[in-house]
């Protein structure tokens, strides 16, 4: 980049993107938000880090005992957020099909704690690791 230019705000460097921390967790418990539809999922980190509390709207999509053991995709260093009352410490990767919202997760059962890194050009961000 040119001195005195600015970043393009469309685009992140590599540098950028490894500063989020994803990871594959597996989802222990959930129990329903008694103030709103969201549900409060504890997501199962692997040994390498404590369980993690995530408040999820995503009740439209699943019902409690489809998350049950369910693989999912999440972001563990985003700040904490409190949520009506109930702390969120995470964020879950989603998506949608057909306007209904859609987990994201691994094609294969992994150990959970993995992480989650890009692969561009032969160069891999992060460490596939667990808690690495």
């Amino acid at each position: 980049m040119k001195e005195g230019a600015h970043p393009d705000p469309k685009h992140i460097s590599l540098a950028d993107f490894e500063k989020i921390e994803l990871r594959v967790g597996q989802v222990k418990a959930v129990k329903k938000h008694p103030k709103n539809n969201d549900y409060v999922l504890l997501i199962d980190l692997g040994m390498a880090e404590q369980d993690l509390q995530v408040v999820a709207d995503i009740s439209d999509a699943y019902s409690m005992d489809e998350l049950i053991g369910k693989q999912v995709c999440v972001v563990v260093n985003t700040r904490e957020e409190e949520i009506q009352g109930f702390e969120s410490q995470g964020l879950l990767l989603v998506t949608t099909r057909e306007g209904k919202t859609v987990l994201l997760s691994p094609e294969h059962v992994v150990h959970p704690g993995v992480k989650i890194y890009g692969v561009m050009n032969g160069t891999r961000t992060h460490h596939s690791e667990i808690g690495k």
